[in-house]
């Protein structure tokens, strides 16, 4: 009977484990990609800065895949702006997403810890 209670809390460890390294990769992947748009926003925001002090008759060229196409520096604005908001709202999302993953590797731990302290010594 103790073998087989073993076996099982083995069995059921080994899970919660997997599930706890699983779920902390999901989280640095979503840091990764909170990051990489934290990025994406300063290189936009810069750009507009740029762009602002430009007089609005000056001649631009917005990069579409491996040609550029002469777009009046308001219209490149108010991609950047569309951009921005874009961004925010990922972040945002991946934020909320990682909150509930780092919840969850707690509950793992958690779990974890009970079957260790549930063990018959």
């Amino acid at each position: 009977m103790a073998t087989t209670f073993d076996q099982e809390l083995r069995k059921a460890f080994q899970e919660l484990q997997e599930k706890m390294i699983e779920t902390t990769q999901r989280v640095k992947v979503a840091e990764g990609q909170i990051l990489q748009l934290r990025r994406n926003m300063a290189h936009s925001k810069l750009t507009d800065q740029e762009l602002a002090s430009l007089p609005s008759h000056t001649p631009t060229y917005e990069a579409v895949g491996r040609m550029f196409v002469l777009q009046p520096v308001s219209d490149i604005r108010k991609d950047l702006a569309q951009k921005l908001q874009s961004n925010e709202e990922k972040i945002k999302s991946i934020e909320a997403n990682k909150e509930y993953l780092q919840r969850s590797v707690k509950e793992h731990e958690d779990n974890i810890r009970e079957m260790l302290a549930s063990r018959p010594k």
